[in-house]
């Protein structure tokens, strides 16, 4: 494994956040096979423009990576370019940031064509202002994962027109993919099924939530993955729940996310972060044992950032069956066990009563040649009572809002 000295800068005077971000760092390069063998912490008024941190604090980590035999410098922020440049060049030693290993990980992640595009977008928009800064980076030859994919693919041979233009090609891809995504959700609008998504921080536990709902809801469809990994799920994921014969609806599992997530990351990930931006309702996934607050604010901002922060929220905490104490949290939240399933139909409640809030329970009149409208009903709507009459079909049945204009001429009780 490639051996590491994580770098931090506290200018907030807020030492323990700066600390604990770090220990975030350490798990992102491990992710990557990379081990930390130090951490530093540099308290500082502002920062160094030429080094991000202090002159001094450069010569230290100078000593530490000859007496540790460093093979990589990992920032806890993201680096300008003249940074890049001037720590590369001091240190003689690779040097990356936050944002980068990030993208590494992103980059061994991706599975489908859709993230796979979304994850080199990335990387193309990040390596543009750095190529000067880059260049003794992408000309190492790490011996770890961390350079077998990523910005480190394109060399010094990739110039800024090269990088434009294949910029400007794989947009053009992506915009055919969001065209189908698109034409995928007006039919779903169409045919009134609302689009629940979770959401929250990578390894909270919403591929694990997403099965339990599934379980819970007697959908046969295979599991979706589960594993103690960061960004485990990049691709959306979809399925289509219904409690009895309530109406169903559809539930998406997208990407997590994660403290100081690259701008470039959340800019070309426009495609699939679309399903949160439309749904109907996002369940907001918590690790309820190992709570911490920063992940609920950051996942917040990351929702403002993509214009996802109007969408009505409802707050899940995982993990309760080891959970020791209960989070004293601002805010209204269901705790659930995905291991013994509890609280689980109470989330389902929760769901459909966010969901269908404003449904009202219509007689309709269907008349006996138009038995299609009935049996739509039947597949998506709860059926209170079916009378078979002379002129035609009494349905009692629950309807939405846009619904009950859909049907309004068969509607015998407004």
């Amino acid at each position: 494994m490639d051996k590491a000295i994580l770098v931090g800068l506290n200018v907030y005077q807020d030492e323990k956040a700066v600390l604990k971000s770090l220990d975030e760092l350490e798990h992102l390069a491990d992710a990557l096979g990379i081990k930390t063998k130090d951490k530093v912490c540099q308290n500082a008024k502002k920062v160094t423009p030429k080094y991000y941190i202090g002159s001094g604090k450069v010569l230290e980590i100078k000593k530490m990576i000859e007496v540790l035999d460093i093979d990589i410098v990992i920032f806890d922020d993201t680096l300008s370019p003249a940074q890049l440049k001037n720590l590369e060049k001091d240190l003689d030693c690779q040097v990356i940031d936050r944002s980068f290993l990030i993208m590494s990980i992103f980059a061994i992640r991706a599975q489908t064509k859709e993230a796979k595009l979304e994850v080199a977008l990335a990387q193309k928009y990040y390596t543009l202002p750095r190529l000067i800064g880059l260049g003794n980076s992408l000309s190492r030859q790490g011996g770890g994962t961390y350079n077998a994919k990523g910005p480190g693919e394109t060399k010094l041979e990739l110039d800024r027109r090269k990088i434009l233009r294949e910029i400007g090609q794989i947009q053009s891809e992506l915009e055919k993919i969001k065209k189908e995504k698109e034409v995928s959700r007006k039919r779903r609008a169409k045919n009134q099924i609302p689009v629940v998504a979770l959401v929250g921080y990578t390894n909270a536990g919403k591929s694990s939530l997403m099965n339990s709902l599934s379980d819970a809801l007697h959908h046969d469809s295979e599991d979706v993955l589960e594993k103690d990994m960061l960004f485990a799920t990049l691709s959306t994921k979809a399925k289509k729940l219904q409690k009895d014969n309530n109406p169903p609806f559809i539930l998406i599992d997208t990407v997590g996310f994660v403290n100081k997530l690259p701008h470039e990351l959340v800019r070309s990930f426009e495609s699939t972060l679309s399903d949160v931006v439309h749904a109907d309702l996002l369940i907001h996934v918590v690790d309820g044992a190992y709570f911490d607050q920063l992940q609920i604010d950051v996942t917040r901002q990351v929702l403002k950032e993509i214009n996802a922060d109007q969408v009505e929220r409802l707050l899940v905490l995982t993990k309760k069956e080891i959970a020791t104490i209960t989070p004293a949290i601002d805010e209204d939240y269901i705790f659930v066990s995905n291991r013994t399933k509890e609280n689980i139909d109470s989330l389902i409640d929760a769901i459909y009563g966010h969901l269908y809030k404003d449904n009202r329970i219509h007689i309709l009149k269907i008349p006996f040649d138009q038995g299609n409208i009935f049996s739509i009903l039947k597949e998506n709507n709860t059926i209170l009572e079916t009378k078979y009459e002379d002129d035609g079909t009494y349905v009692k049945t629950i309807l939405s809002p846009e619904q009950l204009k859909q049907y309004k001429k068969y509607v015998q009780n407004i």
